[in-house]
């Protein structure tokens, strides 16, 4: 029933020895399209042990690391700080990689969208930009030229991080055989289900099952809601009646058309979501539990955050080792977690999602991929960007050095540099905070490499020739999809969902994606077909 990561990873590295070169050569031109395809064929069996240092011993870039003049970089990134703070990081920083590769910081975070689309479309130099903040993120980035080409410079100035990667995730990031961004070392696979609020799951007894239902969820809202009935059982995951997907599809980039149930099946027929079995069970079940007040009123128009923090007992969230700790360190609540699956799943929105890019408008890529590098390799260097100052934004909590906390006294959440360590290059070897188990990094990894991967992995479209359809169809989704996924519209509209959803061209994209990943996955298919070849000549020399 289920595909391991070792199948996928033998297909993505088939194709590596034909598809890589031709990525290789592809030097520092963008392209607007967005086909993933190709695989550096550096990245020979990437990836460290989560929790590992990088040791890279005597390692030194291909290319020059002359320090005589010393460049100023600009990283742009996510997470709330103050400039102080982050200017006080950045120094810290410089002191480092002014002598190792001759650069010097400027760090500034918490773009929004528009800040990030803005900076972008203008040409503002930014060396080092995370995406995540960016509607479409890499797409968009990719599409609008707004990424630097990155095949030479990984080469030639990231090879210390091509040793870090895993070549899987790697596959995501390529865009018609041309590579855009590095992944992150974060959760690059997914779950999902609740997050609960531990003090009110002790207090009326709640046992909650590692890997639960939608009916073992149903039956503990309702012993809350019976309990505590002031309380919302169920609340938003962000502002605006945001929520995380739980259904086990591949999105296939925008989730204007997909593929469905990729745990139990594996088809690559797209499909629109909205049309789905599946899409109008969920629709019919939110129905149910706001009728009985399961579910936080005018959920799709509030404008709060961290809603957990307040009034609501659970939401909808991604599951991933550590994310209870990180869930207590965003609403200062303990929480527990229950999955809906027992298999995690990898698509390639999992692997591109949250990292960072080279902006076009760089003046020094060469220096920025350097610094890149760093990150991934550089303990000391990784960790003052993801947590901060030891001693004012966080400490160790005893003489082990085993975990870290803030310091006495100083609120996570008002320190003034927010840890969002997902977000970074590489958090794998940085200290882990207080809360979490001690082989986190081992249990990330065993997360990423383990559970199904998307038979479309390493596909994302280019949806340039039905941009039309892709405007008129958002427009119909924006006017119905949240309020038949919170329940607060009958779900007998969702027949009128769909016919207004082919009257905006739904059909048009579906055909055109389908179109698209045929041609993608044929190409996977003759790369590996080449490669099998080729080890049968080279088995008949010998």
């Amino acid at each position: 029933m289920t595909k391991l990561w070792r199948r996928a990873a033998a297909i993505l590295m088939a194709g590596l020895l034909t598809v890589g070169m031709a990525a290789c050569s592809g030097g520092g031109n963008n392209s607007s399209t967005a086909e993933n395809g190709g695989t550096s064929s550096s990245a020979e069996g990437g990836g460290t042990a989560e929790g590992d240092s990088v040791d890279m011993g005597d390692y030194q870039p291909v290319g020059s690391t002359d320090t005589s003049e010393v460049t100023k970089l600009v990283v742009w990134n996510t997470g709330s700080a103050e400039t102080e703070d982050c200017n006080e990081v950045a120094a810290a920083v410089s002191d480092i990689t002014r002598d190792l590769i001759g650069v010097e910081v400027e760090l500034i975070r918490g773009q929004d969208n528009d800040q990030i689309n803005l900076a972008l479309s203008s040409g503002e130099v930014i060396d080092l930009l995370n995406y995540n903040n960016l509607s479409g993120q890499l797409s968009t980035c990719v599409r609008n030229s707004w990424a630097t080409a990155l095949d030479d410079l990984v080469q030639i100035w990231g090879q210390g991080a091509l040793e870090v990667i895993n070549p899987t995730d790697l596959e995501a990031n390529y865009f018609s055989g041309v590579l855009y961004s590095l992944p992150d070392q974060k959760d690059t696979s997914r779950n999902s289900g609740f997050s609960m609020r531990k003090d009110i799951v002790d207090e009326l007894g709640i046992t909650v099952p590692e890997v639960g239902t939608w009916d073992d969820m149903h039956d503990i809202l309702v012993q809350v809601h019976e309990a505590y009935p002031d309380m919302y059982p169920v609340v938003s995951t962000w502002a605006g009646g945001g929520y995380q997907e739980t259904l086990p599809i591949d999105p296939l980039d925008d989730s204007l058309g997909v593929l469905e149930n990729i745990i139990e099946s594996d088809s690559t027929e797209v499909v629109s979501l909205h049309a789905t079995d599946s899409y109008r069970e969920y629709c019919e079940r939110m129905y149910q539990w706001n009728q009985e007040g399961l579910i936080m009123p005018d959920i799709t128009t509030s404008t709060e955050n961290n809603l957990l923090a307040g009034n609501g007992f659970a939401m909808i969230e991604n599951w991933k080792p550590g994310k209870e700790y990180e869930n207590y360190k965003s609403t200062g609540k303990e929480v527990v977690f229950m999955k809906l699956h027992e298999d995690n799943i990898k698509y390639t929105g999992c692997a591109n999602g949250n990292s960072f890019i080279i902006p076009w408008s760089s003046e020094n890529p060469e220096k920025a991929m350097m610094l890149w590098d760093l990150m991934y390799t550089n303990a000391e260097v990784s960790n003052l960007f993801i947590n901060g100052i030891q001693g004012k934004h966080w400490d160790y909590t005893d003489d082990t050095e085993t975990f870290i906390n803030t310091p006495d006294g100083v609120d996570p959440n008002t320190s003034g540099y927010s840890s969002v360590d997902w977000s970074w290059p590489n958090q794998r070897i940085t200290p882990v905070w207080e809360g979490n188990e001690a082989d986190l990094w081992e249990q990330l990894e065993e997360f990423n490499t383990t559970g199904v991967v998307s038979p479309a992995m390493g596909f994302s479209w280019d949806s340039s020739s039905v941009q039309n359809q892709v405007t008129s169809v958002n427009n119909v989704i924006s006017e119905y999809n949240n309020a038949l996924r919170w329940g607060t519209m009958d779900p007998s509209n969702i027949d009128q969902l769909n016919a207004d959803l082919e009257a905006a061209g739904i059909n048009e994209i579906v055909a055109e994606k389908q179109r698209q990943l045929d041609e993608f996955l044929a190409s996977k298919g003759d790369s590996a077909e080449d490669s099998d070849a080729s080890e049968v000549s080279s088995e008949a020399a010998e």
